[in-house]
C-alpha cells in the first residue's frame, strides 16, 4: 500500500466505524431527495485537517445513512440484480504518486463505492497493454505493472467480496494488441513461410483484403483491424483461439471475479449477427460451466431491434443502448419539446417482452453514459435538475444498473476520447494524494459541480441526489424486477407519464414529471412510499390528488 495514500483506507475506515457506533438503525423512510441524505460535517473536520480523504470521510461519517432498511426477502430479491460502478482504472486513484491509477487506488475507495450504495463493480481492462484504456490486450492472465500485481488484485477481489460488491472485468474478445504472443508469433511465420503455425488461425489473415479496415502483415499479407492497425482482430472461429481464451476466462473466474463485460460483441464478425450470437453462446456456456451463477453483459452498440436477438446467445445482459447518450429515450425525454413521457415510458415496457422471447432469463443493463460516450453534464447543458433526473431515469430502469465514475460528481468530458476518461475529481487540488495524471492527450477539463470532497454530505448535490435514487432501488426491488406496464394517464401534461411495476403481490406506480412545470393528477389511489425531486419542494398525494413538481419522480404504492 502506498504510504502516499494509505490514510484514505483508515479515513473511509472511520466512516463506516462512527456510524456503527450511532447504535441508531438505517431509517426505514423511504428513501427521497427531499428530506436531507446527510448534513454538513463542517463541526466534524479539525481545522488543521485539509486533505481530501479525511474531509471526506469526516463528511461522510456526520451524513444519515443513505439505504433505506429492507426486510430479508427484499434483500434476496435485490441480489438477482445489481447497481454497478464503472471505473476506468487509469484515471481512477493513484496509491503510489505514479500519475496513474491503479489497482490498490480502487481497493482504498471501495468504501465510497459502498457509501454511494453500489453493491458491484466493473473494471475497464487491466491486462497487459501498450495503451493507456487497455483494450488491445498483450496477456489474457495478467495485471498491466502499472495497475499492479496479481496480490493487488486478490486482495482488491477480497475487499470488494467483504463489502457485498461483486466484480466483473472487462474481456476484450474481439481483438487483441499487435504485442500480444499469438500476434507476433504469427507474424514471424508468415513472414518466415511458416504456413503450418497455429496461431495464423487465431487472426484473420489473407493474401487480399476484405471488407473494412485491413493493414498489411509481410508482403502479399493482411491482417484484419476493425477498429485500427494496434488492434488486430481475433478469428474466433477456431477452436485451438477458443481453447485459449476458455483456459482465460476460468484463471479469473478462479481467483473471484463474478463475471464479465465482453466488448464489442457485434465485431466478433461485423455484419454477421448469426455467427456473432453463436459465438456467444460458446463463451457463455465456457462461463457457466465454470461457475454457473456468473454474469455476463456485452456490449452490441445498436439501437434496433436487432440489439434483443443477441439475447438469444444466453448471455444475461446486453447494455440498453437505446437509453442512453445525447440521443437515447432519457436525453431525448429530458430536452427535446416533442418528446412526451409517454414515449420513455412505453419504451420501458416494450422492451422486456423482446428480451424474455429470446431468453426468459435475460435482463436489461440500463446505462447513461460510459468511457465511449461523452459525460452527461455536457449535453444536459450543465443542468443540475436534469443531470440529477436523467440518473434517476437510468436507476430506476429493470435489470442491472451501471453508473460512471465521476457522474454522480456531474463531472465534464467530451470530444476525444482521453476526455471522456478525465481524473476522477475527488479535490479540487489535481496534485494532491489520490488524484491521476490523465490519459495522455487529454485537454484540461473545467468540471462545472465541486469535487467529491465538497458534494459528500451537501443534501442538495448531485452526488447525494444519486446516493438516493441508489437507496431506494436497493430498498424496493419491485422497481428493478417488476413487470413493467405503461399507463394512460389521459390528459396529462404532455411530459408527465407513468408505469406501473409489479413483482409478486407488489405493485407500484412510477410518476415521472420530466418537464419544468408542476403538474396536478386527479384520481391516484394508493400511498405516495418516496420521491426523487430535484428541487426544493417534495411531490404530494392528498385526497387522490398528486401534486408533482417539475423534474420530480414520484413512487405510489398501490
Amino acid at each position: 500500500m502506498g504510504k502516499r495514500f494509505s490514510a484514505l483506507a483508515l479515513a473511509l475506515m472511520l466512516v463506516f466505524a462512527l456510524a456503527g457506533c450511532a447504535g441508531t438503525p438505517p431509517s426505514s423512510q423511504p428513501a427521497s431527495a427531499s428530506v436531507p441524505a446527510s448534513a454538513p460535517a463542517s463541526s466534524s473536520v479539525p481545522a488543521a485537517e485539509t486533505r481530501w480523504q479525511d474531509t471526506l470521510a469526516a463528511a461522510a461519517a456526520a451524513a444519515q445513512p443513505g439505504q433505506a432498511q429492507t426486510d430479508g426477502a427484499a434483500t434476496e430479491a435485490a441480489s438477482a440484480v445489481r447497481t454497478w460502478y464503472e471505473v476506468f482504472v487509469y484515471t481512477f486513484c493513484d496509491s503510489n504518486g505514479d500519475g496513474i491509477g491503479d489497482l490498490t487506488g480502487v481497493t482504498e475507495t471501495l468504501d465510497y463505492m459502498t457509501y454511494l450504495g453500489f453493491n458491484g463493480l466493473w473494471l475497464t481492462p487491466i491486462f497487459p497493454s501498450p495503451t493507456y484504456h487497455k483494450y488491445d490486450v498483450a496477456d489474457y492472465t495478467a495485471i498491466d505493472p502499472a495497475f499492479g500485481s496479481l496480490d493487488d488484485f486478490d486482495a482488491l477481489i477480497a475487499a470488494a467480496n467483504a463489502r457485498g460488491i461483486s466484480v466483473i472485468l472487462d474481456f476484450p474478445l474481439n481483438h487483441t494488441s499487435v504485442e500480444h504472443p499469438w500476434f507476433v508469433a504469427a507474424k514471424a511465420a508468415v513472414t518466415e513461410g511458416r504456413m503450418d503455425d497455429p496461431h495464423i488461425g487465431y487472426y484473420h489473415i489473407a493474401q487480399e483484403k476484405g471488407s473494412g479496415n485491413w493493414e498489411e502483415l509481410a508482403p502479399g499479407w493482411y491482417y484484419e483491424c476493425q477498429f485500427w492497425g494496434g488492434m488486430p482482430d481475433l478469428d474466433l472461429a477456431s477452436p485451438a483461439l477458443r481453447a485459449e481464451l476458455e483456459a482465460a476466462a476460468a484463471f479469473w473466474l478462479g481467483r473471484g471475479v463474478a463475471g464479465f463485460r465482453l466488448d464489442a460483441v457485434k465485431e466478433f464478425e461485423t455484419g454477421n449477427n448469426a455467427f456473432n450470437i453463436d459465438t456467444l453462446r460458446w463463451f457463455n456456456d465456457c462461463v457457466k460451466g465454470i461457475r454457473p451463477d456468473a454474469w455476463l453483459v456485452g456490449e452490441n452498440w445498436d439501437t434496433t431491434p436487432a440489439l434483443y436477438t443477441y439475447y438469444a446467445s444466453g448471455v444475461d445482459s446486453f447494455f440498453d443502448f437505446p437509453f442512453a447518450g445525447s440521443s437515447g429515450y432519457i436525453a431525448q425525454a429530458l430536452l427535446q419539446a416533442d418528446s412526451p413521457a409517454s414515449r420513455y415510458t412505453a419504451a420501458l415496457a416494450d422492451e422486456l417482452p423482446l428480451i424474455a422471447a429470446q431468453n426468459p432469463g435475460g435482463t436489461p443493463a440500463p446505462f447513461f453514459t460510459n468511457h465511449d460516450t461523452p459525460r452527461a453534464a455536457g449535453f444536459l447543458r450543465r443542468d443540475a435538475a436534469r443531470i440529477k433526473l436523467a440518473w434517476a431515469m437510468n436507476l430506476l430502469q429493470n435489470g442491472n444498473a451501471f453508473v460512471y465514475y465521476g457522474e454522480e460528481l456531474g463531472m465534464a468530458g467530451s470530444g476525444k476520447d482521453e476526455n471522456k476518461r478525465a481524473p476522477m475529481y475527488w479535490t479540487a487540488d489535481p496534485d494532491a494524494p489520490g488524484m491521476t495524471a490523465g490519459p495522455p492527450g487529454m485537454d484540461a477539463q473545467e468540471h462545472p459541480f465541486p469535487p467529491a470532497d465538497q458534494q459528500i454530505g451537501d443534501a442538495t448535490s448531485i452526488l447525494e441526489f444519486v446516493r438516493s435514487a441508489v437507496a431506494l432501488r436497493q430498498a424496493q426491488p419491485v422497481l428493478a424486477l417488476g413487470q413493467v406496464e405503461a399507463l394512460d394517464l389521459g390528459d396529462a401534461p404532455a411530459k408527465v407519464g407513468a408505469v406501473q411495476k409489479t413483482l409478486g403481490d407488489e405493485t407500484v406506480v412510477l410518476y415521472f414529471n420530466l418537464g419544468g412545470d408542476a403538474a396536478t393528477l386527479p384520481n391516484i389511489a394508493g400511498t405516495l412510499t418516496a420521491s426523487l425531486p430535484t428541487g426544493d419542494a417534495p411531490p404530494t398525494l392528498a385526497g387522490g390528488i398528486l401534486e408533482l413538481p417539475g423534474l420530480c419522480i414520484a413512487v405510489v404504492a398501490g
